[in-house]
């Protein structure tokens, strides 16, 4: 991984565990533990940074993303010859404030027939909720899920609202219902069980929607947006402005978002 000074890697998490090697410049790391989804703010499972925070943790707005006070986060400064140890589903964001960085990392997998992470850690089963909750769409409708979830998560304030059949929008909620009363059936069968499991399943399915869908297509397209529509992120990961001047954004074809000169 080579990182200009100024260049943010968002809060995101991974699915294996993590070595992360620094070979030189120093690199300031966010770290927090698994689950948080309600304070995190986790982006849906259709978009393309899933599996990264919404929050910006640099400047986070406590206005649109209330509950990200109660966030769980360190913070540890590495450099030359330090290795991070990262386990699997622990937030991390990286920073380079100081000077150019270069690092390597080394992934993990699980042993064949080891049991699900969800099965070990109890801070993990948070994930598998939001999973189920987003399957539980998805699999009645894959093609407007997307306009399925925004309209209810936002209800009549969401553009797309009238566009979503009623009969469709009552399915998806029922249907949400049932993965979460699922869910929490299978946590009251495991060691520890979870905290969430004293909540009413309509509870996890409208914190959900808050935490997860509530406008997150309009901060990307305040105009509006449809199916078919390219994702635009460029106002989700914006450049230092030291940055700007010299770079410019990748063609679609590209796995990256800018090339700097």
């Amino acid at each position: 991984w080579l990182g200009q000074k100024g260049i943010v890697m968002p809060n995101h998490y991974d699915a294996t565990d993590n070595l992360y090697v620094i070979a030189w410049g120093r690199k300031r790391a966010i770290i927090g533990e698994p689950g948080q989804l309600d304070a995190l703010y986790r982006y849906p499972n259709g978009h393309p940074l899933v599996g990264s925070s919404q929050v910006n943790l640099t400047e986070p707005d406590l206005d649109q993303y209330p509950q990200f006070k109660d966030a769980r986060l360190r913070e540890v400064i590495v450099g030359p010859g330090d290795v991070l140890y990262l386990p699997a589903w622990w937030w991390h964001q990286f920073e380079q404030p100081f000077e150019d960085t270069a690092a390597l990392n080394l992934w993990s997998r699980d042993r064949d027939q080891a049991p699900d992470s969800h099965m070990r850690d109890k801070s993990v089963r948070e994930h598998v909720l939001a999973d189920h909750l987003e399957e539980s769409v998805t699999q009645l409708d894959r093609k407007d899920a997307g306009l399925v979830f925004d309209a209810l998560a936002n209800g009549e304030s969401s553009p797309h609202y009238a566009d979503v059949d009623q009969d469709k929008l009552k399915q998806a909620k029922s249907a949400m219902l049932r993965a979460a009363q699922a869910w929490q059936h299978e946590m009251t069968q495991l060691p520890g069980g979870h905290p969430k499991i004293k909540q009413s399943a309509a509870a996890l399915v409208d914190k959900h929607l808050d935490r997860t869908h509530h406008n997150v297509i309009r901060k990307i397209y305040p105009e509006g947006w449809h199916p078919g529509v390219s994702w635009d992120l460029s106002g989700i990961a914006k450049l230092p402005r030291e940055l700007r001047n010299r770079c410019e954004a990748a063609p679609e074809s590209s796995p990256f978002m800018s090339i700097c000169g």
